[in-house]
């Protein structure tokens, strides 16, 4: 497998260790390109030649302008998208050569809101994919209970409630409970603190900072915050009209940006502004 190239002057991704470092990547973009038709019928590049990985155990953020390709490129990890050119690797498999139901179901996605079902309470949204791999009732049940405390939503109080009785922090926190069901090595999250105001915003943040500690996975996050990604993310990724820009630490995106555009983007992101 031919190893994704990096924007020049890429750092390793922090936090390793040398098992880590000696294994391919978990998500692995070799060369992606991927164009839809525009509303006049004119192709409309999504992405274009994209090489990029995530290491094992790394968050990686993605971030960049309205349109960049970020959702995209989170969305050709789990096969909700295809590409036109170049292949997608996951753990070190063509994710053509796998399952699509399977290689969801080995890896947690996180969206706006949590994405909840409305007719299902709690416990039910969470232990949903562990019902469907055929777990028995008290396994499915103890594996909620579990991870219900595990998002700070103690089961007795929570676990008969309907989304729609839950705040917005709430309902985010049993999405990501549910990601974590079957123990995937993997989480993709696509925006999951976008719909939620300043201040739930940045206590759910901050819990899922101390989460992802203990729960230690590969994480791919989607975010038009660029505090928000420094803060989560071991690495950034910065995508503008479908091209990777550059990938780094924050101190390597502020310090030594690739060209103006980053300049200017960090420089008017600092106080976690909106961008696309």
């Amino acid at each position: 497998m031919h190893e994704p190239r990096q924007p020049e002057g890429t750092p390793p991704p922090a936090g390793r260790g040398a098992d880590d470092a000696a294994g391919p990547p978990d998500i692995a973009w070799l060369g992606v390109g991927k164009t839809y038709a525009g509303a006049d019928g004119r192709p409309v590049h999504a992405l274009a030649d994209v090489d990029l990985a995530v290491e094992h155990g790394e968050t990686l953020a993605l971030i960049g302008t309205s349109g960049s390709g970020k959702t995209t490129l989170l969305r050709l990890a789990n096969r909700l998208v295809e590409p036109d050119t170049g292949s997608v690797r996951v753990r070190d498999r063509d994710v053509r050569a796998v399952d699509a139901i399977a290689l969801r179901r080995g890896m947690g996605y996180v969206i706006q809101s949590g994405g909840l079902f409305p007719h299902l309470d709690v416990t039910g949204n969470v232990g949903l994919l562990c019902r469907l791999e055929g777990w028995d009732a008290a396994r499915t049940r103890a594996r909620v209970d579990e991870l219900l405390e595990l998002v700070n939503l103690p089961p007795r109080r929570f676990g008969a409630r309907r989304p729609a009785e839950l705040s917005g922090g709430q309902r985010q926190r049993v999405g990501v409970a549910r990601a974590l069901a079957l123990d995937p090595p993997i989480l993709l999250m696509d925006e999951p603190f976008g719909a939620l105001d300043p201040i739930t915003r940045r206590e759910v943040r901050m819990e899922f900072a101390a989460l992802r500690r203990e729960v230690r996975k590969t994480v791919l996050l989607v975010t038009h915050d660029l505090d928000e990604a420094f803060e989560l993310g071991d690495r950034v990724a910065l995508l503008d009209a479908g091209r990777l820009v550059q990938v780094g630490t924050e101190s390597d995106l502020r310090e030594r940006p690739a060209n103006g555009f980053v300049a200017r983007f960090v420089g008017g992101q600092t106080t976690g502004t909106a961008h696309g």
